[in-house]
């Protein structure tokens, strides 16, 4: 009889945890960048809830402008391919030293397509940002997908044409010291 109850209690237990964790459950994971400097991010999740996922990510240079694209998977329900996952927002943040996150300035955009991006450039430190969202087809699951791409600023021609002018004064004084000294 103890033996029964007990087993009922931990059955019990078990399944309240599940259900704990299906609902507001979150995933954490660090990107990794190509050569170009692209990082693909995504989730699947098997049963039907609200999710928080959270990507970690690196900024090595002195600025970098990031920006993002996500789509939702489809699923084939009842002769029609309907979204089987909703985003409902993308919020980047800075990782402080104590591990606490700062909120950044963001841009989500799901006119013609998911689109995300920090309002300012990210200086050297640590990153990340969470996809919330929840599965879009009543008892299923879904999934989305995305791209990250981290891009250093591009000099506008004015900085070029700056820079060769001040090259070409450092030219002219050099030449006209040399001359003096020759006499």
């Amino acid at each position: 009889m103890k033996k029964a109850l007990l087993s009922k209690v931990a059955g019990t237990l078990m399944l309240s945890a599940g259900l704990f964790a299906s609902s507001g459950a979150m995933a954490q994971t660090t990107l990794g960048f190509d050569a170009a400097g692209d990082a693909i991010f995504g989730a699947l999740h098997a049963s039907p809830g609200d999710y928080i996922d959270t990507y970690l990510f690196s900024v090595d240079t002195n600025a970098s402008y990031a920006s993002g694209t996500a789509v939702v998977g489809k699923t084939w329900f009842d002769g029609s391919r309907l979204a089987n996952y909703g985003i409902t927002g993308i919020q980047f943040f800075r990782v402080n030293a104590d591990d606490s996150h700062t909120d950044l300035g963001t841009t989500f955009n799901t006119s013609g397509g998911i689109e995300f991006f920090p309002i300012d450039a990210l200086m050297s430190g640590n990153y990340g940002f969470t996809v919330t969202g929840s599965t879009a087809i009543s008892g299923m699951g879904g999934s989305y997908a995305g791209n990250l791409n981290l891009a250093a600023p591009v000099p506008e021609p004015a900085t070029y044409a700056m820079l060769l002018v001040g090259v070409g004064l450092l030219g002219l004084a050099s030449r006209r010291k040399s001359n003096d000294k020759l006499g």
